[in-house]
């Protein structure tokens, strides 16, 4: 299936409120490249703690799949992890920040991938999939080019 196909699976209000959710990432890296709009360390603690955020909510997504399913150990576990990417977000805000973002970068992948293949498997509706991999794309070069301008300060 092509990549346009794909996309015109997803519902619209999932797609544009996915791609809007991506501003946040990439709004902050305008004053990291020199724009004077704020101090760059405020524009980058500003997308930190955005992705934080995010990679919360996406934990969420995933503690809810968990309640559908029967009690025992695998929604035992699934619970545990649906956790990790709000632990991760908390950790990378008190890390330094080179550290701190390649946390949110490693917590993204992962996530992301999770979800994919969650969704290949049918756990997750078969849109979700492509919808995580547009996103988790745009959120995670966001997260390098800001990564990028930390390390050239």
């Amino acid at each position: 299936m092509r990549m346009t196909e794909a996309i015109g699976k997803i519902p619209v209000p999932a797609l544009w409120l996915g791609l809007a959710g991506l501003v946040p990432f990439w709004l902050p890296l305008v004053p990291m490249y020199g724009a004077p709009l704020m101090a760059p360390d405020r524009a980058l603690l500003l997308q930190m703690v955005y992705a934080a955020v995010i990679l919360s909510f996406l934990g969420g997504i995933r503690w809810g799949a968990a309640l559908k399913l029967p009690r025992g150990p695998l929604q035992s576990t699934l619970l545990a992890l649906s956790v990790l990417p709000s632990l991760a977000g908390f950790a990378a805000l008190i890390l330094p920040s080179v550290a701190g973002l390649v946390l949110l970068l490693i917590g993204f992948l992962v996530q992301g991938s999770w979800d994919v293949q969650s969704a290949q498997r049918g756990e997750l509706p078969a849109w979700f999939a492509t919808l995580r991999a547009l996103l988790t794309a745009g959120a995670v070069i966001a997260i390098v080019a800001a990564l990028a301008a930390r390390l050239m300060a």
